[in-house]
């Protein structure tokens, strides 16, 4: 018998990991391959009007983070709490929301086409260029918010790998798709615009499936006060402050480079730009992985399960970031040649910059991670704080520090010294607050929290200690027996039956008496709530026994592991 060990934590974790990381990989070499398609195919022009309407692009993207990113975490939440009613009416909202707002960006960008082409393009000679690409795109805007959307809801629903598929087959037509209708239908970069819409819409069709199997989301009708619309966009407001910013960011150090180091400085920064857009399929990949799987432990009330997650995440942003600097320190001329800086002042400034600059994106990653543990757990300012300062500093220590790289850098550090300020004053008013993370610390006292090996021995150690435990509680010897008799039951027939590597066991006794036990493995999904209710599956009289002890139980199969809640009322 043991400690809690990580083991189910990190299988999750990985589970999620390298999906999310392929999903991020795939869209951003599919982003180079389409640009090169376009350029290659109707020329440089057609490129630059492409580019123009990134802003567009990302003005959709960060609507989404106001309230899809918030909304998906709330409903992970209600998930591990088993209230997949709450999650349904979430998942119902963002989907009818994002095809309003799609409809409105439509309509509004139809209604004031001319006044956003002007914003849009500084160009009379790649004005039609860019008004034929931006036209498509406003049309195209529903399919997109809908697929952002549906894509986050399928994540946390437990579906991470079908969401990789469906962006990486999207992407395949987008490329297939910019051939046949530039280059065979001669559609110019209107056709490009198509093949991006098509995209969204095979991403849609591919990721239905999931919805037709059961215990998944469900469409539901809502009305007003389903959900709580001041929570989810007070939650979302930090991702969408961040993902904002970080285009203030460019624009502004863009102008830093260009007053104080001319146009080698707008060189290396652009070097510089695009290794910290490489570095971001690491992080948003480690983001893409915590959010899903960190609602629905914070819906399981397992603080103790978020700070191993957090150690599995930051361990391995560690190793990838160790090696990434590493890189970038040793081989900044070659990184640069790489990019097409080869001689001369320019690839000399990107020798100056890269060390300094990897610093900033080494913090950046172990400052970023911090968003969501806030979110979940309701620091709504330190979120506000982070999201702001972390994208906002560095750009202005590196206008303070009249162009020099390392400004970033310090802008970084001022971030995170304002954090552990932050952070001492909560820990002062709470000092069960773990440090950093500020998750609560649950101790021994208050919840038993174990690792059971798949092995009969170890079974009767652990029916022992929840014996121990509730008794030490106070709970009567009636109830503790139920108990004990429902944590055996359940975990023989894992390791009978099962075939789990690992099981956990924990137990806590609530405010009102009654006795909760959670069970989570990796065997065999099997839901002992169908069992009880008289279905065609064959249990023995102990399990029948154990199902009738149990005032309520809730069974979920996520992260390929089966979670089992318990709850037996004192008597």
């Amino acid at each position: 018998m043991q400690k809690r060990t990580s083991n189910l934590i990190n299988k999750a974790f990985n589970q999620y990991l390298w999906a999310s990381i392929l999903t991020v990989a795939a869209t951003q070499i599919a982003n180079i391959v389409d640009a090169a398609i376009v350029g290659n195919l109707i020329g440089a022009d057609a490129l630059a009007a492409v580019n123009m309407n990134k802003p567009l692009l990302q003005a959709f993207f960060a609507v989404t983070c106001l309230y899809v990113a918030s909304s998906t975490m709330l409903a992970g939440m209600s998930i591990g709490r088993g209230n997949r009613k709450a999650a349904d009416r979430l998942f119902s909202f963002s989907v009818g929301f994002s095809l309003l707002l799609g409809l409105l960006f439509t309509a509004s960008g139809m209604v004031w086409f001319n006044q956003l082409s002007n914003l849009l393009c500084q160009s009379e000679k790649l004005r039609s260029l860019s008004d034929a690409f931006m036209r498509v795109t406003l049309i195209s805007s529903a399919p997109q918010l809908i697929m952002l959307t549906i894509n986050q809801y399928v994540t946390v629903d437990g579906d991470p790998k079908m969401v990789t598929r469906a962006v990486i087959v999207g992407n395949v037509f987008n490329i297939l798709f910019d051939i046949i209708f530039i280059k065979f239908c001669g559609w110019g970069i209107a056709g490009a615009a198509i093949a991006t819409c098509v995209m969204y819409v095979v991403c849609i069709i591919m990721v239905l499936p999931h919805f037709r199997k059961k215990d998944t989301l469900r469409l539901c009708r809502i009305k007003p006060g389903d959900v709580e619309l001041g929570k989810i966009f007070s939650i979302g407001l930090p991702f969408f402050f961040s993902t904002v910013l970080l285009s203030v960011q460019y624009v502004g150090s863009n102008s830093v480079a260009s007053r104080y180091l001319g146009d080698d400085g707008l060189v290396a920064l652009a070097v510089c730009v695009q290794l910290f857009a490489f570095s971001m399929i690491i992080l948003n990949g480690t983001l893409r992985t915590i959010q899903p799987v960190g609602s629905i432990l914070k819906g399981l009330d397992d603080n103790r399960g978020m700070q191993m997650l957090m150690k599995r995440g930051y361990a391995f942003m560690g190793i990838c970031f160790i090696v990434f600097t590493a890189l970038l320190v040793l081989f900044p001329a070659q990184i640069g040649s790489l990019l097409g800086v080869k001689e001369g002042s320019g690839l000399a400034m990107v020798r100056m910059a890269l060390p300094l600059f990897s610093l900033n994106i080494v913090c950046q990653a172990i400052l970023c991670i911090l968003l969501p543990v806030f979110q979940f757990y309701n620091r709504k300012g330190l979120a506000l704080l982070l999201s702001v300062a972390q994208t906002l500093l560095p750009m202005l220590f590196f206008l303070w520090l009249r162009g020099n790289w390392l400004g970033f850098f310090v802008g970084q550090v001022v971030t995170g010294l304002m954090i552990l300020v932050w952070e001492m004053i909560l820990r002062h008013k709470n000092p069960r607050l773990s440090r950093f993370l500020l998750i609560p610390i649950q101790n021994e006292v208050e919840r038993l929290d174990i690792t059971v090996q798949p092995a009969a021995q170890s079974l009767g150690e652990a029916v022992s200690r929840l014996q121990s435990f509730l008794s030490s509680k106070g709970v009567s010897s009636h109830t503790v027996n139920a108990s004990m008799v429902c944590a055996e039951e359940l975990i023989n027939n894992i390791i009978r039956h099962g075939k789990a590597t690992s099981i956990d066991l924990a137990a806590n006794v609530a405010d009102d008496g009654a006795v909760r036990i959670m069970i989570h493995d990796d065997g065999m999904a099997f839901n002992p709530l169908l069992a009880y209710k008289g279905s065609d599956v064959k249990i023995g009289l102990g399990l029948t026994l154990a199902g009738a002890f149990c005032e309520d139980i809730d069974y979920k199969y996520i992260f390929n592991q089966n979670m089992v809640s318990l709850k037996i009322l004192t008597t």
